[in-house]
């Protein structure tokens, strides 16, 4: 059986493995993408700079969320899993999961409302990401919910003894 360290360290190489994806995507492909675009696409030319920023702050958010889900894997290290601090961790990348839903939407649907900009298909795939970023939202509130109930269960369990 593993012990909480070695799941923490697992956890954490994951997390890494997440943040360079997060980077390559964001800093990387998406400009090349956005150039390539710019010149394939000149009467959409006007988007490359709010969409470049937009997508940025996306990753920003992600990154942002996987600060939090690192702070939750130190805290599992330390033989702490049990604690308010994963529970506002795991409030924290709701919030920003949600954000980025917004985000995506607004990805999805502001060239259009903004510039009068057709994107053509790719809307769908923005609105589909969004609708995951409200997933993992969910998830992430769900999981804070039962967490904070087992930390106060500890609690109760800890004054009894």
């Amino acid at each position: 059986m593993m012990n909480q360290r070695t799941i923490s360290h697992i956890l954490i190489a994951g997390g890494v493995v997440a943040a360079l994806g997060i980077l390559l995507v964001f800093g990387v492909f998406v400009p090349l993408l956005a150039g390539e675009c710019r010149v394939m696409y000149p009467e959409l030319a006007q988007l490359y700079w709010p969409g470049l920023i937009g997508m940025w702050l996306i990753g920003a958010v992600f990154l942002l969320g996987l600060w939090e889900y690192f702070q939750v894997c130190v805290r599992i290290g330390k033989d702490q899993s049990f604690c308010l601090g994963n529970v506002t961790s795991l409030r924290r990348i709701a919030l920003y999961m949600a954000l980025s839903g917004v985000l995506w939407i607004g990805a999805a649907f502001g060239p259009e409302m903004v510039f009068h900009a057709d994107i053509g298909p790719v809307w769908i795939y923005f609105f589909l990401f969004s609708m995951a970023g409200f997933a993992l939202a969910l998830l992430a509130f769900g999981l804070s919910m039962l967490l904070q109930r087992a930390v106060r269960l500890q609690e109760e369990n800890d004054l009894t003894v």
